[in-house]
């Protein structure tokens, strides 16, 4: 899954790499992204988790069996799939906003009031050729920017309860989030094996920046392991 205002496009390196390896990878486009910023303002995240419940279950009477993945936003939702169902073997979290390194989430309910929209924050792309791999939207819609950390909080308040394997790979230079929220992921969720990788030299979309390829291979390795 892709992260907030974002595409499939940012999951799209890490995807072949992973379906070269015969693995088989769906990547979903979000209800309210892809088209038009106004169509994310009224998304609520119950859209999104019902779509991806629907895209499990799917996959489950396929007789597939599941593993979730998401970047930022995606990751979130990767696990509450985790946690919605049980069957999936594992999950996989990139860049994982448990805490905001945006300044602005303290203050997200008031700046939706007077603001429809703000602007993203800046780029932190290392490899600049990264702006041309991926597709957002330009700004952040205020109202649904507020829905979405109100189901950031809400997965903190749950994740004892995540039991499936879990890998966490996460920038040191990445500004949109936190790294005591990524190592508060690791410490609270009840899963018995955890991997957490630490890069050192790319920003926030870090599927498509300049370590994606050593994303690919922990990925992997990871997956080879189940």
């Amino acid at each position: 899954m892709h992260g907030f205002t974002g595409s499939p496009a940012e999951m799209r390196l890490l995807a072949h790499a992973l379906h070269s390896q015969g693995f088989g990878v769906e990547a979903p486009l979000l209800a309210g992204h892809g088209t038009q910023l106004d169509d994310l303002m009224e998304i609520e995240p119950r859209q999104w988790l019902e779509q991806i419940d629907a895209l499990v279950v799917r996959l489950r009477k396929q007789g597939q069996r599941v593993v979730v993945a998401g970047l930022s936003l995606g990751s979130i939702l990767a696990l509450q799939a985790g946690l919605r169902h049980r069957e999936v073997e594992a999950v996989m979290a990139y860049s994982p906003p448990i805490i905001s390194g945006d300044p602005r989430a303290l203050i997200a309910p008031l700046l939706a009031r007077v603001l429809p929209s703000v602007a993203r924050p800046a780029e932190d792309f290392v490899d600049p050729a990264t702006a041309d791999r991926i597709w957002t939207y330009g700004r952040w819609p205020s109202r649904c920017s507020v829905r979405v950390l109100e189901l950031i909080r809400a997965t903190r308040r749950q994740l004892a309860e995540l039991q499936q394997p879990l890998l966490v790979v996460a920038s040191r230079k990445d500004r949109v989030i936190t790294a005591r929220g990524v190592e508060s992921l690791r410490h609270r969720v009840g899963s018995q094996q955890v991997e957490l990788h630490w890069l050192e030299n790319s920003g926030h979309v870090i599927t498509a920046d300049a370590q994606w390829r050593l994303v690919a291979d922990q990925t992997l390795t990871f997956l080879e392991r189940l």
